[in-house]
């Protein structure tokens, strides 16, 4: 009974480490997402309307569509439009206009620029099964230990708050300088030394 208290009680600094909280903190909220993603949804159906249907009303193939009405020019120019937004803004700005306006960005691990093959997992083979799935699995990102979504996972990105970003890095540069300056410390305390 005694051990078996005592094995709960223990710490587990790979658990509970500051980094880990400072992650947590700096990753924006599924809220704050779910706000970007409405807000670019309402992007895209405007620039749909102000651009592709007039152009595909004025080149005669507006009510055009293959085998099903579904599959029209007009569905087809706007899914392409929905899917180069995503790849194009996140990749040359790493955020979206809803992102921008909600002030999150999407970075890479160890708040790296992203990659394009990063962009395209994430943007389209991640967007596209959410998608398909009636938009369910962007609902991981309340569940996960560091609100990472399913199109997350695939790319290997984080979405974080821009605000809570910048002071991270240095807390984690000053957390990782008072570590190497305690170990030190500890080392001649017990005999050894870094010469």
């Amino acid at each position: 009974m005694e051990n078996a208290q005592t094995e709960r009680i223990r710490y587990e600094p790979e658990r509970d480490t500051w980094a880990d909280k400072l992650d947590y903190m700096s990753t924006a909220s599924f809220l704050s997402r779910a706000v970007a993603f409405i807000i670019d949804g309402l992007a895209i159906w405007g620039l749909s309307q102000i651009i592709i249907h007039p152009v595909l009303q004025l080149a005669g193939v507006g009510d055009a569509y293959f085998l099903t009405p579904m599959l029209s020019v007009a569905n087809i120019a706007t899914g392409l439009l929905y899917y180069l937004y995503f790849i194009l803004m996140t990749y040359f700005a790493q955020a979206t206009l809803g992102k921008m306006i909600t002030g999150i960005t999407v970075v890479g691990r160890d708040s790296e620029k992203l990659s394009l093959s990063q962009v395209i997992f994430r943007e389209l083979v991640g967007r596209y099964i959410n998608n398909t799935l009636w938009y369910l699995p962007y609902l991981v990102a309340l569940f996960t230990e560091r609100r990472i979504g399913l199109h997350d996972y695939f790319a290997d990105t984080y979405v974080v708050k821009n605000s809570f970003n910048l002071y991270k890095k240095e807390i984690k540069a000053r957390i990782i300088e008072e570590e190497r300056h305690n170990y030190r410390e500890d080392d001649l305390y017990n005999g050894r030394s870094h010469v």
